[in-house]
């Protein structure tokens, strides 16, 4: 059984299907992501005070029995960060907390990270998540928010992820093309999350 945990981009938000979707059958996928969700309890986000922790917490049975575990969080923690409600130090006792939990749930299970993709790709990510912060989300109030803040964020949380699980990327170079991505160009559509499912087959084979 592989059990998938994370944000809006392993939801499947803005597409009719998601990238598990596409994942072999033989897998027993489960994909228990809630959009808007951060790694510990400081989401921006009106989501209940759903976490990764919090998930942790509803599906103990699942992560006693799964075999594989994959992960995807961050631009949000990334985003509460940048509006003061996190920083990069608690964002990472939040993720080393979930992994210990994790492994004393399943001290065999196997555990990865999915990160958004190569410093390309993140660039790219991280302008289109200013851009929505500041036109979208915070329309009223004239905040900015860097994009090279926002990347080196990203970076800053992935260095310290790396050091406690396997990390794969989502996104190649070659999905720096719009038509792999709604109208938000943050998140993929149909053929972007079919694109995300070859990447993670292919990283690993």
């Amino acid at each position: 059984m592989y059990l998938f945990f994370g944000d809006s981009l392993t939801a499947g938000e803005n597409s009719p299907s998601k990238f598990t979707d596409y994942l072999p059958p033989e897998w027993d996928v489960w994909n228990y992501a809630v959009s808007g969700t951060t790694i510990g309890e400081y989401s921006i986000y009106p989501v209940d005070g759903n976490s990764f922790l919090k998930q942790i917490e509803k599906y103990q049975d699942e992560i006693k029995d799964a075999d594989k575990i994959f992960i995807e969080y961050a631009n949000n923690d990334v985003s509460a960060v940048m509006c003061g409600f996190a920083t990069v130090q608690t964002v990472t006792v939040s993720f080393v907390k979930a992994i210990d939990w994790i492994k004393q749930l399943n001290p065999d299970v196997e555990i990865v990270f999915l990160v958004t993709g190569s410093d390309k790709i993140i660039h790219t990510q991280a302008v289109c998540m200013c851009a929505y912060l500041e036109k979208d989300y915070f329309k009223d109030f004239n905040f900015k928010f860097p994009e090279s803040v926002y990347a080196n964020i990203y970076n800053e949380i992935i260095s310290n992820i790396r050091k406690v699980c396997d990390i794969i990327y989502m996104f190649d170079d070659s999905m720096t093309d719009d038509k792999y991505f709604s109208n938000d160009n943050i998140h993929p559509n149909e053929l972007g999350h079919k694109k995300v499912a070859e990447n993670i087959l292919k990283q690993l084979s």
